[in-house]
Parts: C-alpha cells; structure tokens; sequence
C-alpha cells in the first residue's frame, strides 16, 4: 500500500508529464491498431474475396483493335467473332466450371434509324445511316449478369423498374436518363425506332424504365463519340424477345443487319478464370481479341483507395511505435532524473530498493495503462467507419490481427516500467551518507573555530595567572588583623 499510495502521489503531483504519458500512449495504440486492421483488409480483399469474386469471362477487341473499327463501313461486321466460334470457348469454360448450371451469359446489338419522333445525341462527325446502319444502339441483354458485362458499362435504374428478362413482352425497353431528357420520354411512354436497313420499317417500344451508368464511361463512347450510335447515353437495352419478335436476327444478315454478339463465360472463382485465360490462349485466339473480366476489374478497381491507405498506414505504423517508443522513453527518463536524494531518504529510513523500484514501476504504468485501453477501443471502434471513409467505402474492420499491434505497444510499455524499475533497483547504497558527510566536515570546521577562541581564552587566563601578585604582606597582615 506504501508503494501504491507513493506511485499515486508522485502522478498527481506531475499532472502535464502523466498527461502526456497519457495521450502519447493513446495515439500510439489507436494509430498501431487502426493502421494494423486497414493492413489485414488490404490483405483479405487481395487474397481471400479475391478469390471469392465470381468472375464473367469476355472475349473483346483490344483497345487497339477497337480503335481500328470503323463505325460507318459495313465491311467491319466481318471482324465480329461468329457464334462458331463463341461455342469453342463454351467448350472449354464448361469443362473449367462444370458445376455452373447457367455458365454464360449473351447480349446481341443492332444500329437502329432515329425517326421524326425520336432523336439520338448528336456525335462529333455523324455520317449517313446508311454508312453506320443508325445513329441509336439497340442491345438485347439476356439477363442482368449482362449488365454486369455490359461493354458501356454497367448502369443502375433510378426511374421506373429494370427488366423482366423473363417477360415475353418485345416493347419493354431501358432509355438513359440524357435520351429521355432528349426526347421528353417518361416512363411509360413509347417510341419508335427505324429500321438498320430503311427509316421506313419502324419498331414501337415502351419505356420500362430510366438508367444512368455507374462505370467510367470508355474512350470514345461519351460526348468524345465520334458517331452518334457510339454515344453509350444512345444505347437502348432491351429483353431476349426484342430481337426475338421483331424478326431483327435475320437468316443471311449482310452489313449492319449482322448483330453483334457479346457471350461472357462465368466462373465461381478467380483460380477457374485464369485457367479459361490460359486456354483460350492456346487456341489461338483471334489478333486483336482478348479476354478480360468487367466485373473482376471493376473489383480491383474498388480496392485502389484502400491500396492507396494501405501504402499510408504502413509507413504510419512503423512511424508510430517508434515515434511514440521514443516519446514515451523521453518522457520516463525525465521522471527518473533528479530523484537521488528521494532514494536516499527512503533508503535510509528502511525502504529496500526493491520496493521503490515497484513505485516507479508503477507510477510509469498508472498513466499508461488508460491510455492503452482507450487506445485500443478507440482503434477497433474507428476502423470500420474511418477506414470506409478513406477508402472510398471499403469496410476494413478490426480484425483478431490487431491484437499483435496491442502486444507490440505492451511490449514498449514493459520496457519502459523496467527502466523504470531497474532505475531504483539498481541504485547505489555507498552514497547513501554522502549528505551527512559533507554535513559532518561543516560541523567540525565549525567546532575547529570554537576550539581556537577557546585557547586563547585560557591564555589570556594563564597570562592572568603568572602575573605578579598585587596583595601586599601589609595587606596579609590587616587580612589577618
């Protein structure tokens, strides 16, 4: 109890260096356990969701190829991958994915002719519809695993209801909300579309509902598109039945009238992906084609920001435990400096080292020890929410990991209470009198002066004394009389 009520003493009395302690300690543990639960989000995103992803498949024109494709000569149809073809890589994605029940996913798509009613976003160099087959893009989706897919991006419907892809009704369609605004379609309402061949044959459609993309929008297919059916805000999506019961997958397509079909291959997990990538490959692929995944990219998109806080925090971890070790170590010696005669004081009334070194053990960790706990549940309560916020939204919650950033901080502060402890432990008992000696030669300088007065004083009294008598025999003899 001694030791205690000492310990508690001394921190009250050095309230600011306690304080410090303090808030060193707290920044230090909520900085170590923050930057430890955004590191092991970092690293399950990367390794196990990875995997958990479920990736779908597409076999596209690289990006150099795409910009070789010309949008008004008829003659680029001939560069689309036939459904002979799309049935080869079919093969191979169901022997990869053999438990998948629906393993691919298709859209078709079609230039159609604006009509007097119905107008499409200008391009930058528009030319004849009978150059490019229309300036509005007609794409059937056969279910929303190709919207996922969907080479314009994937969009979301912030009016009316998304597609029933298993509705046979052929005149359900999806605007975007610039073609609406374009043409002051509200949900509900119908237009029509020309024909790719003649403006003449047109197809009535019915607004289902309003979309607005999410992804970026690609190269070439926004307000820099240079036709007009290019403009990814001019695609209308459709159901199967569309093309189905509009007759628009003709026998012999020849020119525009040629559809074109976009198959994506789905995969339960990342593993099975790149194994389709590696045999597609070795089927020799078409030159200018790949394979890639929208979706899986989208994925690795979403993890920049937290790649980007990962590279921050863990710089800022190592800063903290060392930054804050050496606060703390600072901030310790300080307390220990000048305590020497404390030391001695209690030594020599019957304090044993070890019981003062306890006190200034203890007093390093009265103040340390709040501040570990505060630390470390202010850490786990933050890390979801301020690690969402700075990383765009990617939850990094705290993790049984961050339990190693509390014992690293445990062990800086163990460190610091034995220096503390070893500080009086080790103490020197042979300087324990120091003070009384030098106090004891002061006292006998001073008795040295009193012993010369002294001296002089009997002199002067033995100077007295052998000095002639004054009494005269006259004297004796009245003294006798």
């Amino acid at each position: 109890m001694f030791v205690l009520t000492n310990a508690w003493s001394t921190t009250i009395r050095h309230k600011w260096r306690s304080m410090m302690l303090l808030l060193v300690c707290v920044l230090m543990t909520f900085g170590a356990v923050f930057t430890t639960a955004v590191a092991a989000a970092s690293d399950k995103a990367h390794s196990d969701d990875y995997q958990a992803q479920a990736p779908i498949a597409v076999v596209r024109p690289t990006t150099q190829m795409k910009a070789k494709l010309k949008g008004d000569d008829p003659a680029t149809v001939k560069k689309y991958l036939g459904l002979e073809q799309y049935n080869t890589y079919a093969t191979s994605a169901q022997q990869i994915a053999a438990q998948q029940q629906s393993p691919f996913t298709i859209s078709a798509s079609l230039p159609m002719r604006q009509t007097d009613t119905t107008k499409a976003i200008a391009g930058k160099h528009d030319e004849s519809a009978d150059k490019t087959g229309g300036e509005i893009l007609l794409q059937s989706l056969y279910d929303d695993s190709s919207v996922e897919i969907n080479a314009m991006g994937k969009f979301k419907i912030v009016e009316g209801k998304a597609l029933d892809y298993e509705s046979k009704d052929s005149e359900n369609a999806l605007v975007s909300k610039v073609f609406a605004k374009q043409n002051k379609l509200r949900v509900g309402d119908t237009f029509k579309l020309g024909s790719t061949t003649d403006g003449k044959t047109t197809y009535e459609f019915k607004v289902r509902g309003i979309y607005t993309y999410t992804d970026p929008v690609p190269e070439g297919n926004g307000d820099d598109a240079r036709l007009a059916k290019d403009n990814r805000n001019n695609a209308v999506y459709t159901g199967p039945a569309a093309f189905s019961d509009n007759n628009l997958l003709v026998e012999n397509p020849e020119g525009w009238t040629t559809p074109h079909f976009d198959v994506g291959f789905k995969f339960e997990n990342a593993d099975q992906y790149q194994s389709f990538v590696k045999t597609v490959k070795d089927l020799k692929m078409p030159k200018g084609y790949e394979v890639s995944s929208p979706n899986l990219d989208r994925y690795n998109a979403s993890l920049k920001p937290l790649d980007k806080l990962n590279a921050t925090t863990n710089k800022l971890r190592i800063a903290s435990y060392i930054g804050g070790g050496v606060i703390l170590l600072m901030l310790t010696v300080l307390a220990l400096m000048h305590r020497d005669d404390e030391i001695r004081m209690d030594m020599i009334i019957g304090v044993t080292r070890g019981r003062i070194g306890w006190q200034f053990f203890l007093e390093t960790l009265i103040p340390i020890i709040p501040g570990l706990i505060v630390g470390a549940v202010t850490g786990a309560l933050c890390a979801k929410p301020l690690g969402g916020a700075l990383a765009d939204g990617f939850a990094t919650p705290a993790v049984s990991g961050c339990w190693m950033a509390m014992w690293h901080c445990i062990e800086i502060v163990v460190a610091l209470a034995l220096i503390a402890f070893l500080r009086a432990a080790l103490s020197s008992s042979s300087r324990i009198f120091d003070a009384r000696t030098d106090a004891g030669s002061e006292t006998e300088a001073d008795n040295g002066s009193g012993s010369g007065a002294t001296s002089k004083d009997d002199d002067e009294q033995q100077n007295h004394d052998d000095r002639p008598n004054s009494d005269t025999p006259e004297d004796d003899t009245e003294a006798q009389a």
